[in-house]
């Protein structure tokens, strides 16, 4: 598994204030979690953003530094600027080894789908699920495997799912399809077109004998 890690630094709640500090290139946050107090700290602006850039937001983090214990967080809150998307606040939760944690994982599609191949479209009505699991038996993401897709009526569902060992789906199961099939949109038109092609023509011989009987 990738490791996400952060340098941080103790931050005083009652010093710098926050536009400042952001002005100078450090985001502010705040650690809790575990029952242990909360801690304030700033992290390095780009650092963080690169971090988030490479999925962070979904993995475990070290978060590390001078006077901060090395810790396992995960990433609970972030706070954007509403116009500058920029990171205004970010709130981490401490992570213990032994307690379970949810999360939501993202799925990667693998193998190749006959239907697609056919002409089908291949619809993914569903990026992430929650999954729950000890914090050493995350996964990255979880694959889906869609060789399985071969008529257009085909679906894939969370029940569907290959887990890796120690994980397990969190939260209500729909009957909602992750992954589904659609006609092209082209394919529909043409077969409209055939069946108005292929119908029985109007005989207006037949419809003019019967108004000279009237």
């Amino acid at each position: 598994m990738e490791e996400y890690s952060l340098q941080v630094a103790m931050r005083d709640a009652n010093g710098v204030k926050p536009g400042k500090l952001r002005a100078e290139g450090f985001t502010p946050a705040v650690v809790y979690g575990a029952e242990i107090a909360p801690q304030t700290v700033q992290i390095e602006s780009r650092e963080l953003d690169r971090l988030l850039a490479r999925g962070g937001a979904s993995h475990l983090v070290n978060l590390e530094g001078e006077k901060f214990a090395k810790t396992r967080v995960l990433i609970r809150e972030v706070q954007r600027h509403p116009v500058r998307r920029e990171v205004l606040h970010i709130d981490f939760v401490r992570v213990s080894v032994g307690q379970k944690i949810r999360m939501a994982v993202a799925l990667h599609l693998v193998g190749e789908s006959p239907a697609v191949e056919e002409g089908a479209i291949l619809l993914q009505n569903v990026d992430s699920v929650e999954i729950e699991c000890l914090p050493d038996s995350l996964p990255s993401f979880i694959e889906v495997d869609i060789s399985g897709l071969v008529h257009i009526h085909d679906r894939i569902h969370a029940t569907d799912l290959k887990l890796p060992p120690g994980v397990e789906l969190y939260g209500d199961l729909s009957d909602e399809a992750l992954i589904s099939l659609s006609i092209p949109r082209s394919a529909t038109t043409e077969e409209l077109e055939e069946e108005e092609d292929t119908g029985e023509p109007e005989i207006l011989s037949d419809r003019r004998d019967e108004e000279d009987e009237d």
